[in-house]
């Protein structure tokens, strides 16, 4: 069995640099297609940001990421896919999650910031 406390330290490792292949990048893209347990990548990724603070660790097994985008990195995107990446801007195939979705149109005019919560169960 695995325990509340393994799944605990999971979280944290998930989000802190404990180990070096943490979550610390989240892209954004244009790809289309559902999202699989086997994706390894977006789709069709646009823009990669380093997440915007520290990961939010104030529920037991869950941890939280925020990334903010301004209006001259998202101009002219149209969005329809995101993904929280390991540490490294370079990792290819380093994708922890994908969120695949209709579409959304950026025109200059317009921010995003994304908040996205990983539960470990």
């Amino acid at each position: 069995m695995f325990t509340n406390y393994g799944k605990q330290a999971i979280t944290w490792a998930i989000g802190s640099d404990i180990t070096n292949n943490f979550i610390s990048y989240l892209a954004i893209g244009s790809g289309s297609g559902t999202a699989v347990v086997g994706d390894t990548t977006l789709r069709g990724e646009v823009q990669r940001i380093a997440i915007t603070g520290s990961p939010n660790f104030s529920t037991e097994r869950k941890v939280g990421f925020q990334a903010d985008f301004n209006s001259i990195i998202i101009s002219g995107i149209t969005l329809s896919e995101f993904g929280l990446i390991a540490s490294g801007v370079a990792l290819t195939g380093s994708i922890w999650q994908r969120e695949a979705f209709g579409s959304i149109a950026f025109d200059g005019s317009n921010e995003l910031q994304i908040i996205t919560t990983l539960e470990v169960l």
